[in-house]
């Protein structure tokens, strides 16, 4: 195995002595418990693709890494050789606000990008869930969509463009950076979600849209969710100016609360007769206004996490979507964040036998037709499972598509289904 001091050495010579080091103690590079033996910081495109060229060469296995919000998901990484940061990576490198688009590298935050957009008046429709260290590379490689998703589309309808570096070291592109620019296969949609298994997201090219002139929510509490998505249905059907809608519920003592988050975005106009029909609607589904100052984003507790807990997303037909979140509320009274619109729901819980409950959870959801997903869980408990679960009928294509763009197995290995 090659010495450490000697990976140093010649990742110093690629990228600059200063952008080249160990590992501290911060936990900012620690993957599901593991730490790299080296931590490089490209500048350039160039250097990125030279420290692949060079990992390829060693044998050193390699995990892309953005803000580092998104660690956390998919398997265990066989191996970890190298932290490849982007941080250095975050230009908006051509924006044309006549053409709708905007050129960025991954790097990049979401937030940075949002502030550096909304000057023009315009924004790429990002989740501002994403948070503020949330990169715009991470966020495609994780497919991380969120519930303004059936307004706006999801991530793949609005990346136009991805440039990429391959395992070994090659600069590639798919897409282009005008919007009618497809022919053949639309790389991009391969790219996104991969979790850094097929290459290295460098850039990215979007479609961007007007900010709403007027931003508004309305929240609702209820008694069942049951109601909740009968009453997001209906206000889907009517065709509201609606940014998003989502619910959360968390148990207590005496019971489930559930709060019904309605965002309303568009012209002034549009978003009054909006809020006039969500408030009219509400009586009918047995919802009260609730109070201006809560969110249900606020009220999930599922991005602060213990050692003991479990984060999971399923998803079902938002038909049965009530039916569902029914059966899981009763397994140990999980908090709950679910998109009535798109069947997509996110179950946390805290200070539980995380096997146990998974088990049990799996076994729900394949009796409602769900799928299921573990987004986070203990190291442990991640080295007994796929968080994927079974792999699909696919999985020999995928497998075949892997070995065609990673041969040498040493980007992001383990992490994806199947723990390709």
């Amino acid at each position: 195995m090659i010495a450490q001091a000697t990976i140093l050495d010649d990742l110093s010579a690629i990228v600059g002595g200063e952008h080249a080091y160990p590992a501290d103690e911060s936990q900012r590079f620690v993957v599901d418990g593991m730490t790299p033996r080296a931590v490089v910081e490209p500048g350039s495109y160039e250097e990125v693709a030279g420290v692949m060229r060079y990992a390829s060469e060693q044998g050193l296995a390699a995990i892309p890494l953005g803000g580092g919000t998104k660690r956390h998901i998919g398997n265990l990484p066989s191996r970890y050789d190298l932290a490849l940061s982007l941080s250095h990576i975050h230009q908006i490198i051509e924006h044309e606000p006549a053409d709708l688009t905007v050129t960025c590298q991954a790097g990049i935050s979401v937030a940075e990008l949002d502030r550096r957009l909304r000057v023009h008046g315009q924004r790429v429709p990002f989740d501002v869930s994403h948070g503020q260290q949330a990169s715009v590379g991470g966020v495609l490689a994780a497919n991380t969509n969120g519930p303004s998703r059936p307004a706006y589309g999801a991530l793949r309808d609005f990346t136009i463009g991805i440039r990429m570096v391959t395992g070994d070291g090659r600069i590639t592109r798919a897409g282009g950076k005008v919007v009618k620019n497809v022919a053949g296969f639309d790389l991009c949609k391969l790219y996104i979600g991969s979790l850094g298994t097929l290459g290295v997201i460098v850039e990215a090219t979007f479609k961007v849209m007007p900010v709403a002139r007027l931003e508004r929510s309305v929240l609702l509490s209820l008694d069942t969710p049951g109601g909740a998505c009968a009453l997001s249905a209906e206000l889907h059907r009517r065709g509201l100016a609606l940014s998003h809608v989502q619910l959360s519920g968390r148990g207590d003592a005496t019971g489930y609360s559930w709060l019904l988050e309605t965002r309303l975005a568009g012209s002034e106009g549009a978003v009054e007769r909006s809020e006039n029909e969500v408030v009219g609607l509400a009586p009918g589904s047995h919802a009260q206004p609730a109070g201006s100052d809560v969110s249900s984003t606020d009220r999930f507790s599922g991005e602060h996490f213990d050692d003991s807990s479990l984060l999971c997303r399923f998803s079902t037909l938002p038909s049965r979507l009530a039916a569902f979140i029914g059966a899981v509320q009763r397994l140990e009274s999980p908090d709950i964040l679910a998109e009535p619109a798109t069947g997509i729901l996110r179950v946390s819980w805290h200070e539980i036998d995380g096997a146990t409950v998974l088990e049990r959870a799996r076994q729900i959801a394949a009796s409602h037709s769900a799928t299921a997903v573990v987004e986070r869980c203990p190291p442990e408990l991640k080295q007994h499972i796929d968080v994927f679960g079974d792999p699909p009928p696919a999985f020999q294509l995928m497998r075949s598509v892997k070995q065609q763009f990673d041969p040498k197995g040493i980007l992001s290995p383990g992490r994806f289904v199947g723990r390709l």
